[in-house]
């Protein structure tokens, strides 16, 4: 399936309620279908991966003590 890239960040941006500058938008919809492309092919090595792949920032970056 193919998906319009202009109408997906017109319409993720709308539902995020960000209003970058058009030509920023411009950027983000040129760029699109690259991360797009990025991101499947995460999911399809990610797929048969339990539990699901998490991250706790906690556990890499620990509060300094006595702050």
């Amino acid at each position: 399936m193919s998906i319009d890239a202009t109408a997906f960040v017109h319409a993720a941006l709308a539902s995020a309620g960000i209003t970058p500058l058009p030509d920023e938008v411009a950027v983000i919809i040129a760029d699109y279908p690259k991360l797009r492309e990025q991101a499947d092919k995460i999911y399809g090595f990610a797929d048969d991966l339990e539990p699901a792949l998490t991250f706790d920032p906690l556990d890499h970056y620990a509060a300094e003590s006595g702050n």
